[in-house]
């Protein structure tokens, strides 16, 4: 299949892709792609690829238990104000068992949305020459809310005495600290991109609630330019406007859904009784149910149960970040709690599940400002762990999407698996070493296929032999650079594996 061919489809699927509600139709006469194509578009980083650490700020605005999990996983960026700051936050770290070689401090002025580093923080956009830039979008006004309604007009938390919208320059400048700092270019979007309200899959596909075209439109974007910007410097060919899912609230798509990866979506079920049940049910029944995946084909739209806490608000559990082999969930002293983890688990097998309380009396250190914001308990239902991390990705990661085979086929069907994979260290693929593992449920030892290289470098087509009816299969996809980086798709195998049964 030649890149003239992929973008061709890419370009048809994108055509049905705007609507505010209902963003795709089912247009069956669009054949399924078997690859994803970079081509001469910018990609944006998905959530789970490969990061070298995360970002917060300080002071905290996160539990402390959290930090040293961060950084004990992986590498703790932390952005403080000045000098005093940091030997504050080097004081806590050095008592909480921190390893200093596990932490860089950045300077960065902070603002009064400083917190929510996902909000103002910058996305990883790779180009077309495998460059990785920070995705500076716009974070201009403190904080936008909006009632259920996609036109009804924002209101904002923020105002001065005089009622004038208190603006955030402050902190949508302070990516470029974090960029000189870590000595990564900046692309600068002109429109507003919102963190919390902006998922994608790495494949050129984003979501989010139709409150981010309300709050550009503020901004003198019109849909249309918001569209032709995101597509032209980010790549997305396919923009998924879902409904607002408040009755009134800050409408940011993680505390409603979550991308598992680039076909499936876990999504918030409120208890029946709840004044949102409803709402969430008709958005994905009658939304996410009838778009597609950049593969073609129907989201698998899984669900985690939520419960009350403050009366009638949800526990966001979808608002929680997922880095390398790691999920890190927020939890709010309800009975749900444990289900979510164990729902967390089930979803993605092979993860490290972590979850955090964040109950204000028991922190080490918390500053005034924190306890007069949220009183007692740190987590909001639309302000969780999500939105106060950011992932810094790995400028040189070993990217894999496979399209996987579907969950059942007939014992006729060739087993084709479909896998682009792109090293960005621009090093090589140790090829020898790039292969598909598979194996009978059950069985202890693994088979092992070369990938076969077709006619783009990046593309890889494995057929698994074995066709006996009655048999259940799982499968992943391993690759090897010489930068020395070891990746596999799904990120956690051989715990976690792809499956499918013949039938």
């Amino acid at each position: 299949m030649t890149k003239l061919f992929l973008k061709f489809i890419s370009i048809l699927i994108a055509l049905d892709a705007f609507s505010c509600s209902v963003n795709s139709k089912n247009n069956e006469e669009v054949p399924e792609p078997n690859f994803y194509t970079q081509s001469g578009a910018n990609r944006v980083a998905a959530e789970w690829e490969p990061a070298v650490g995360t970002m917060i700020v300080w002071p905290l605005s996160i539990p402390y238990k959290l930090v040293i999990e961060l950084a004990k996983d992986n590498h703790l960026y932390t952005l403080v104000e000045n000098e005093n700051f940091k030997k504050g936050a080097l004081k806590w770290y050095t008592r909480w068992g921190i390893d200093s070689n596990k932490n860089t401090f950045v300077y960065a002025p902070q603002g009064i949305d400083s917190w929510w580093v996902r909000d103002w923080g910058p996305g990883a956009v790779f180009t077309p020459g495998g460059k990785m830039k920070l995705a500076d979008g716009k974070y201009i006004y403190s904080t936008p809310l909006t009632k259920i309604q996609c036109d009804d007009s924002l209101r904002f938390l923020y105002k001065s005495g005089d009622n004038k919208i208190i603006k955030t320059e402050t902190d949508d400048n302070a990516t470029m600290y974090l960029g000189k700092a870590l000595n990564i270019e900046l692309s600068d979007l002109p429109f507003i991109n919102t963190g919390g309200n902006v998922m994608t899959d790495g494949l050129g596909t984003a979501f989010s609630t139709c409150i981010l075209l309300n709050e550009n439109q503020f901004f003198g974007i019109s849909k249309e330019k918001f569209l032709n910007l995101n597509r032209n410097l980010l790549g997305f060919d396919r923009y998924n406007i879902i409904s607002n899912f408040e009755k009134r609230g800050i409408q940011h798509i993680d505390c409603f859904m979550k991308l598992l990866d680039e076909e499936r979506i876990l999504v918030i079920e409120p208890p029946k009784d709840h004044e949102l049940y409803k709402i969430y049910e008709d958005i994905v029944q009658n939304e996410l149910s009838k778009l597609k995946s950049p593969y073609g084909r129907p989201y698998k739209i899984l669900r985690i149960k939520s419960g009350r806490y403050k009366e009638e608000r949800l526990a966001a559990y979808t608002n929680s970040l997922i880095l390398n082999k790691t999920i890190y969930v927020p939890l709010f002293k309800i009975k749900e709690d444990s289900m979510a983890l164990q729902r967390w688990q089930e979803v993605m097998p092979g993860y490290a599940i972590k979850g955090f309380e964040f109950d204000l009396a028991a922190e080490p250190f918390i500053t005034q400002k924190m306890k007069d914001h949220y009183k007692t308990y740190g987590w909001n239902y639309e302000d969780g762990l999500h939105c106060r991390t950011r992932a810094i990705w790995d400028s040189g990661m070993l990217f894999i999407s496979t399209k996987r085979i579907e969950p059942e086929v007939n014992s006729k069907h060739k087993n084709k698996v479909y896998t682009t994979i792109i090293d960005y260290s621009k090093k090589g693929l140790v090829k020898e070493k790039c292969k598909l593992f598979w194996r009978v449920t059950g069985e202890a030892d693994w088979n092992n296929i070369p990938l076969n290289q077709v006619e783009d470098p990046n593309h890889f087509l494995t057929e698994i032999p074995y066709n006996k009816p009655g048999a259940n299969i799982e499968y992943y996809v391993l690759a090897v650079s010489n930068s020395g980086r070891t990746e596999t798709q799904p990120r956690t195998a051989p715990l976690g594996t792809y499956k499918f049964a013949i039938k």
